[in-house]
């Protein structure tokens, strides 16, 4: 929440590859800057991730000393992994993939002029509260990861301060579970908010085809200098 109201009004306060892409798609993102945005969406989780371990260093420390074999919940506590004997590798995807595409219709919803979006200042507030639900919700299984550099950050963090590079991508639970799922889940929830709600011109959803190039361009603008800022 905090991190949306700091870079709301520069960037739009994409915080997830997976939301980047999902606006790129449906809402005229630029193209040029997607990979920009998931550097920096990547090198936020990253330094935060450093900055917690610093914080933690010592209890981390302290904890492995005495039990040795906790390992896996050290990492659990930065990363996010389906948990054996909860969730097998269909189930983990499905929980990622359901959580990220309730995230992506709440974005779209706060942003929807033609809806009831929240008043000013508060799209922050109530995306944090939706972020928090769905935490409570879809984390008992995989951690709840719904933005993929939320997992992909720690990953790195972890290595450069010493642990183990197989163990945090032995498995492919970081590419299938917090990539894969999120994104297409993200994709999935714009093509249902759009077909159901949405009535804007620069969904391809809404106007298919060649018929998008025509209606949306104005609307694509608008919501450019929107997430943007291109006009400051």
């Amino acid at each position: 929440m905090t991190a949306i109201y700091i870079s709301g009004g520069v960037s739009g306060g994409h915080l997830s590859p997976a939301i980047t892409i999902m606006f790129y798609i449906f809402r005229g993102f630029p193209k040029k800057k997607i990979l920009v945005y998931i550097f920096a969406q990547l090198l936020g989780a990253y330094i935060g991730s450093l900055v917690a371990y610093g914080v933690y260093r010592n209890c981390i420390l302290n904890y492995l000393g005495s039990k040795p074999d906790q390992m896996t919940q050290v990492y659990n506590s930065f990363v996010t992994n389906r948990i054996e004997g909860v969730a097998d590798a269909a189930s983990g995807f499905l929980t990622e993939f359901v959580a990220t595409a309730f995230m992506s219709i709440a974005v779209l919803a706060s942003g929807d002029d033609s809806n009831a979006p929240p008043g000013a200042g508060m799209n922050a507030f109530i995306l944090g509260l939706v972020v928090s639900i769905l935490t409570m919700a879809f984390s008992a299984s995989t951690g709840a990861a719904i933005n993929p550099a939320r997992d992909m950050g720690p990953r790195l963090a972890l290595i450069t301060v010493g642990f183990d590079r197989h163990e945090l991508f032995g498995d492919g639970w970081w590419v299938y579970g917090a990539w894969c799922a999120p994104i297409t889940g993200a994709i999935v929830g714009a093509i249902l908010y759009d077909a159901a709600i949405f009535v804007g011109g620069e969904s391809p959803v809404n106007y298919p085809s060649q018929s998008v190039k025509r209606a949306g361009r104005k609307a694509k603008a608008r919501w450019r200098h929107r997430f943007t800022r291109k006009g400051r």
